[in-house]
This record gives C-alpha cells, structure tokens and sequence, in this order.
C-alpha cells in the first residue's frame, strides 16, 4: 500500500487473501487468544495471528511501517490502517492534502520528528 490512492484495490486483495488463508476471523476480532494451558490451541490461534499479520503487513511501503509497528494483533493493524486511509469527505481529503502540502521540515528538526508531525496531522 502506497497511500490512499490504492486504498480500495489493497482492501479488497487484503480480503480476499485473509479469506483464502482461512484467518480473517483473527482481523475481525471473532477470535479472542486462548489460555496457556491448552498449547496446541494455542499455537493453532499464533500460527493463524502470524499469517494475518503478515498478509496485513507485507504489501504496505517502509514509511507506514511505523503506524503499525507498535500494535499486537492483527486485528488491531487493520482498523489502523483502514482508518488512517478511508476518507469520510472530501473535505477532509482536500484539507489534509493542503496541510501536508504546506508542511515543510526545518534544517534544525530531525527527520523522525518531522515524520512524527506528518503522522499527527492525521489524527
């Protein structure tokens, strides 16, 4: 995923491949970890956890990677990345994009703090 321009198409190939891997119920939330004590079943949910964070992350590009980087599940990666690509309005697009496109980084300020401002815009 390269921003919101490709959102639908990256949706609807993420569905379609969480579905073909028979773990989109790890995404949806439907299917909570399991206790210690039963580890085959625990290691059944990890393996079926592991698949859906990678169908979920591998296709994204090395600057998004910091918006998901600090989240646990699956489930919990994929309403980020929804929300941070759908757009409810159009005025919301347009005034995100003249935001981003007034923000300059200045010669003190480091690089992560910049990307650091650019992802807080959008919240």
């Amino acid at each position: 995923m390269v921003g919101a321009s490709n959102y639908i198409s990256w949706k609807k190939r993420i569905h379609l491949n969480l579905i073909e891997n028979k773990v989109m119920d790890h995404v949806k939330g439907s299917i909570t970890k399991l206790a210690k004590e039963d580890s085959q079943a625990l290691a059944k949910f990890m393996k079926g956890e592991v698949r859906a964070q990678r169908i979920l992350i591998e296709p994204i590009k090395v600057p998004l990677i910091p918006c998901v980087s600090e989240l646990d599940t699956s489930s919990e990666i994929y309403d980020n990345l929804v929300e941070l690509f759908s757009v409810s309005n159009v005025g919301e697009a347009i005034s995100l994009s003249q935001e981003l496109y007034k923000l300059r980084i200045s010669k003190e300020e480091g690089i992560a703090s910049y990307f650091m401002r650019i992802y807080k815009i959008r919240y």
